[in-house]
């Protein structure tokens, strides 16, 4: 509250208050965690309009550290107290979450009287009871997290760096709502995924800064590029006239007209990070991670999604033998998905709704291993090892920190460890390097590449030791074949004579049609 106000309107003022959340942020004096009132009208005046927006979809593609954490974290406080909401905030994992809110939600909570006054009961690392309504705090490297959480608002913070399908299962819980809202805020990874996938449908506002020259398209108005920094010393310079940029100074505006509201943050609005500053993270920094959280914009790099191009230069029109030690891999959940070949390359893929074709398929060649995803269907799998002994492999994912294999068969009880993100990327790398041959035309294996398509790898900083790659399923839709995929990798390289160094894939594009995906089965 502000010194000075007139006691006999501070009825008025609360009760404004919950109308207009930029009432409430003045009348109460909110600080953020660090205790330092908000400033929105200066070094923070970009994020005046968001805190403002209750638009119910929301994509924001941020860079890092810019103070859209403590806004998500503010609002839903406010949402949850005067729009009686019930809210999930979901993060990439159950150590995140623990960490957020104590270190973010709970020193905001301190910080601040008013917030302390509202949550009074079923205050928890995974909860918050604000007046008659409930935040959850949930990770997403479970499913068991998303069960039974009903919600009116899902807010999926760093949601390019949380487990897809989980996400899905979230926005699932808003179904019987009268909002249903759902807002995405990240550090962008690949272009076309994750945050950028929702930024893309919106209407993509932009923080324009003015330049007194006038000058150019927008008259002097510009959004800010590395193009902006200039001169030595540097400085964040109209690309117009060379003067020096003020940035406290700026508006939002829209792109497109939409239903969605988007916003791109860079570093480069932020009035206190200096043109200096900025390049000195362009010099230690790699260009995905200096894309990703200094500018906020998604990296185009070849080893972050599987392309089209990089996949279907793979096609051959030689038929496979089948011969050989044959491989399937196999990944369970919502149905079986097959994917089936030898050291010759791929030859076949499938998705049914039981283990029956994986059994004839096995008898059909009986020199033939299967590898299976043993968390997906926890009891089917382990019947096929005990029915099929020494030829089905329970594959488990789990990095090995000691001997960085990527490989670790336990034959005696029929299982095999792999590290999952190191395996992937081997099979986008021989892929993209055109070594994995895979028969066929590019109309029939549409269908396997629509669910490569939206996987996409996003990289973690650490500041203790190297960048940690991870790969992500995709928000929406599936990504049963390349797991698959990686099953029968996997197998291959136990059982692909030569470890399945694949050579010789022939000319890209040009396979001729197949009568269907079952006609590649020699019969």
């Amino acid at each position: 509250m502000k010194a000075g106000t007139d006691e006999r309107i501070f009825p008025l003022l609360e009760e404004l208050s919950k109308k207009s959340i930029k009432t409430f942020l003045e009348f109460y004096g909110i600080t953020n965690d660090q205790g330092v009132l908000l400033d929105l009208t200066r070094d923070h005046a970009f994020l005046l309009q968001p805190y403002q927006d209750l638009t119910p979809i929301q994509a924001i593609m941020k860079c890092s550290q810019v103070g859209f954490s403590t806004m998500a974290v503010i609002k839903s406080f406010w949402l949850a107290a005067y729009k009686e909401m019930d809210i999930i905030y979901s993060l990439p994992t159950a150590s995140d979450v623990h960490g957020f809110v104590a270190s973010k939600a709970n020193r905001l909570i301190n910080r601040n009287p008013i917030l302390r006054d509202l949550i009074q009961d079923k205050d928890s690392v995974e909860q918050k009871k604000v007046l008659k309504n409930v935040i959850y705090y949930r990770g997403t490297m479970t499913e068991r997290t998303a069960l039974s959480i009903p919600a009116d608002l899902y807010i999926g913070d760093e949601v390019d760096r949380s487990r897809g399908e989980v996400v899905a299962q979230y926005l699932s819980r808003l179904q019987h709502s009268k909002y249903g809202w759902r807002w995405y805020l990240s550090n962008p990874s690949a272009l076309g995924h994750g945050v950028d996938e929702w930024w893309q449908q919106s209407d993509q506002k932009h923080w324009f800064v003015k330049c007194d020259c006038g000058k150019g398209e927008h008259r002097g108005r510009q959004f800010l590029t590395m193009e902006n920094i200039m001169g030595d010393p540097p400085i964040v310079a109209c690309k117009y006239c060379g003067r020096e940029l003020n940035r406290r100074k700026g508006e939002w505006l829209r792109k497109f007209d939409r239903e969605i509201s988007g916003y791109w943050v860079s570093a480069l609005m932020a009035p206190w990070i200096s043109a200096p500053q900025i390049l000195k993270k362009k010099e230690e920094m790699s260009d995905e991670q200096f894309s990703n959280f200094v500018l906020g914009q998604p990296y185009i790099g070849a080893k972050n999604t599987l392309t089209k191009r990089a996949f279907f230069q793979n096609l051959t029109s030689t038929i496979n033998s089948q011969e050989g030690r044959i491989v399937i891999g196999v990944d369970t959940g919502v149905a079986i998905n097959l994917i089936a070949g030898n050291k010759e390359g791929i030859f076949y893929y499938n998705k049914t709704n039981d283990y029956a074709e994986l059994i004839q398929l096995l008898k059909r060649w009986p020199n033939s291993v299967a590898v299976i995803d043993q968390g997906g269907d926890i009891i089917g799998p382990r019947k096929l090892r005990e029915q099929f002994k020494n030829r089905v492999y329970l594959c488990f994912f789990a990095r090995d920190r000691k001997n960085d294999e990527l490989v670790r068969w336990k034959d005696e009880d029929g299982t095999v460890v792999a590290d999952r993100n190191k395996m992937i990327q081997l099979v986008v790398d021989e892929f993209s390097e055109k070594r994995l041959p895979v028969q066929g035309s590019e109309s029939e294996w549409l269908d396997y590449w629509f669910e490569w398509e939206k996987m996409y790898r996003t990289v973690e900083v650490n500041e203790t030791g190297p960048s940690v790659y991870e790969w992500h399923k995709p928000l929406t839709g599936r990504a049963d074949y390349p797991f698959a995929t990686v099953y029968w990798r996997i197998g291959m390289d136990k059982f692909g004579e030569e470890r399945a160094r694949f050579i010789g894939v022939g000319d890209k594009f040009g396979a001729p049609s197949v009568d269907s995906i079952y006609g590649r089965l020699i019969l």
